[in-house]
């Protein structure tokens, strides 16, 4: 058991290796137009490194710090989420003084995508303690890879970094926890450290993404009540456990908004609720959210993986004993949370891809591990290894065809210019369109660190009686510019800047 223990990790190093390579053209790239959570996550912390993690009240803005900007309020704060996904990468980065950079966020969500897979394989190897070989070596093993190598996760990790994406790793930990804890899989001392360490989880996980750990904390008081029928007992032991943590989280996070917001955090929260509740995409797409969430599925997942998760499904109903309990009870504290948070938020759901990953690890575990259990096959595991390798070359070729399309490198060139060349008492405007930069989407301002406004000479001159020490520059092509002011410097190839 133990040298195919070291053959099966031996293996998992190796091919996530290989995946490696083959998102190696991606790996440090400037943020492209799928990336914009993870350049979000670039503003937050260059913004806290710039100006302070207390001065900016720990939360998330879309405009960095620039003197245009009266108040916090200005800068429009993003009330959706805490910052517990940004948090880590600003400490690592504080300690060790390097500059944020895409290929930074890059490592962190390969860390996060091989951590993950880990905890899968472990996990499902502990869940079945009194499997036959190799069934249960395979039905622990395949979904950890199957987590590596399938084409939605290679899509989102490691470009993308935020709440939804950092989530997935206290989002397993604690369906774990939760299920060996509660079929006592592992030995008392093991226990005792996994009581201790479940409100660190929660609060991690709560402090991340509120909403789905808002649903996974109430469907764990479930799951105890319905396992224990002892409502005193549970009720004790969930207070201090679950629901003290996930109160502090949650007591931080609105504390954070008060800060900023003052009362009014309240109504600005319901809003945001409200709209993300909105089936709204029916309106402007002709479509219901289903449609939207089952196109994401389709293009993500993949029509392949899907047709095989529901044939898993189907022989999991002929034959329900094939899998032991505690992997039926991980399946469910995982997918119902994320149905509910689905059907809650609508409007999220059908604007935003990303919202399907957390579908993916039930969806990766109910396939690599009823299958290998419900199939009657001879030399099983030469057959499965050779039907992975066929799977895992059309999932990684569906992969290396639908890579985004290169940022343009003169652009990269001149926002970074922009970063360089002008501060915090710069404000920038420009009278081409094509040079202006928004606060959404916000790709170009997590290069630039600048607004770039439309040129308008009436708020220019507003700008200049209220802001005295505002130093006002023209941004833009040497025609365009040379109007306003002749006396022009080079900003980058063919772009040109003056102060007003």
């Amino acid at each position: 058991m133990r040298r195919g223990w070291v053959l099966g990790f031996t293996l998992y190093v190796a091919f996530f290796a290989l995946t490696i390579g083959l998102r190696w053209g991606q790996l440090g790239q400037p943020y492209g137009e799928f990336q914009w959570i993870t350049a979000h996550s670039q503003i937050i912390v260059d913004n806290w490194l710039e100006n302070g993690f207390w001065n900016e009240r720990g939360i998330s803005f879309w405009n960095p710090p620039s003197i245009e900007f009266a108040s916090l309020v200005s800068r429009h704060p993003y009330i959706s989420y805490p910052c517990g996904a940004q948090l880590p990468i600003f400490v690592l980065v504080k300690v060790l003084g390097w500059n944020v950079t895409p290929g930074f966020f890059h490592i962190w969500g390969l860390v996060w995508h091989s951590l993950i897979g880990l905890l899968l394989i472990c996990g499902l190897w502990i869940f079945d303690p009194d499997g036959k070989e190799p069934e249960r070596s395979l039905g622990a093993f395949l979904p950890g890879f199957l987590w590596l190598g399938a084409h939605g996760p290679l899509t989102f990790f490691p470009t993308m970094w935020y709440a939804d994406i950092v989530v997935l790793l206290p989002f397993v930990l604690v369906g774990l926890a939760e299920v060996i804890m509660a079929h006592a899989l592992l030995p008392e001392r093991h226990r005792r450290w996994i009581t201790w360490s479940l409100p660190v989880l929660i609060f991690w996980g709560m402090y991340t993404d509120w909403l789905l750990f808002l649903l996974l904390c109430a469907m764990i008081l479930l799951y105890r009540l319905l396992r224990r029928r002892d409502i005193r007992a549970t009720s004790s032991a969930f207070l201090w456990q679950i629901a003290l943590p996930a109160a502090l989280a949650l007591a931080l996070f609105f504390l954070q908004l008060f800060w900023v917001l003052g009362p009014h955090f309240v109504p600005a929260l319901l809003e945001r609720f409200l709209v993300r509740s909105m089936d709204t995409t029916a309106a402007f797409h002709g479509h219901s959210m289903l449609w939207h969430v089952y196109g994401y599925f389709l293009a993500d997942v993949g029509g392949l993986t899907i047709a095989l998760t529901v044939l898993a499904l189907v022989l999991l109903c002929i034959r329900p004993r094939i899998v032991s309990s505690p992997l039926k009870d991980f399946l469910v504290l995982l997918f119902a949370p994320s149905v509910v948070l689905l059907l809650i938020f609508r409007q999220h759901a059908a604007v935003h891809s990303f919202t399907i990953v957390k579908f993916m690890i039930p969806i990766f575990v109910v396939l690599g591990s009823i299958l290998p259990r419900a199939l009657v096959l001879p030399h099983k595991q030469r057959v499965f290894a050779l039907l992975c390798s066929v799977f895992f070359l059309y999932e990684g070729w569906r992969y290396l065809i639908s890579v985004g399309v290169p940022v343009d490198r003169q652009a990269l060139a001149w926002e970074e210019a922009v970063r360089r060349r002008f501060g915090y008492h710069d404000v920038l405007f420009t009278p081409e369109p094509i040079f202006e930069i928004p606060e959404v989407p916000p790709q170009q301002l997590a290069r630039s660190r600048k607004r770039i406004y439309q040129y308008d000479a009436e708020r220019v001159a507003q700008l200049q009686r209220a802001i005295s020490e505002a130093r006002i520059f023209l941004i833009g092509t040497a025609g365009a510019i040379d109007a306003h002011c002749p006396g022009k410097q080079t900003l980058s190839s063919s772009l040109y800047y003056c102060r007003l």
